[in-house]
């Protein structure tokens, strides 16, 4: 847990959502503790850490005692020569591994948040995952849901995919896109 890290460990850049520390997160903190909610969030970006570290601030400015988690792995960058030794070619065309590659990330699922969650996490930040592994991995947490409980893990998958979507889910892949009159309230259309 980033907690135990320490924020002078880190040095803070970007690539996170900024957005989810400073208007998300900062002005509800005190309200989030006082209600036991945890928060689960992929606004880590490509920079978890960074995400961690700048939220841990303002934790600590509002003088709170909350965990922070963060799931990592997704970074695949150290792999690139290795995957590129091994001949690793484009699926679709056969073409090979990029010379110049800026990012190279695995969406990770919903077992390292539920294990988060698990060891007592109040907020966990990520960077890559699978969206609906943000409802999902609350599930196998909460219920104590087994890999092989295939049923409850598909509706869990489901539900999380619904909530993401929800916008396209009430017309947000409307295909007369340009006759919508008001964009902001698209979940309600």
């Amino acid at each position: 847990m980033y907690s135990q890290l320490g924020s002078s460990a880190l040095r803070w850049n970007l690539g996170f959502t900024p957005d989810f520390v400073h208007t998300a997160m900062a002005p509800y903190l005190k309200d989030l503790h006082k209600s036991g909610i945890r928060v689960i969030s992929n606004a880590g970006g490509t920079n978890p850490l960074a995400c961690a570290a700048a939220l841990h601030e303002i934790v600590k400015k509002s003088d709170l005692d909350l965990k922070i988690a963060v799931v990592s792995g997704d970074d695949l960058m150290k792999q690139k020569d290795a995957f590129k030794e091994a001949g690793i070619t484009d699926m679709d065309s056969g073409k090979p591994f990029p010379e110049h590659v800026q990012s190279m990330n695995a969406y990770l699922g919903a077992r390292p948040i539920s294990r988060a969650l698990d060891l007592g996490a109040d907020i966990v930040i990520t960077g890559r995952c699978v969206d609906s592994s943000l409802v999902l991995g609350p599930l196998i947490h909460s219920f104590g849901w087994k890999r092989n409980d295939f049923d409850l893990l598909a509706a869990g998958s489901l539900a999380g995919h619904l909530i993401e979507c929800g916008a396209q889910c009430t017309g947000g892949i409307y295909t007369d896109w340009h006759l919508v009159p008001d964009w902001h309230n698209i979940g309600f259309q």
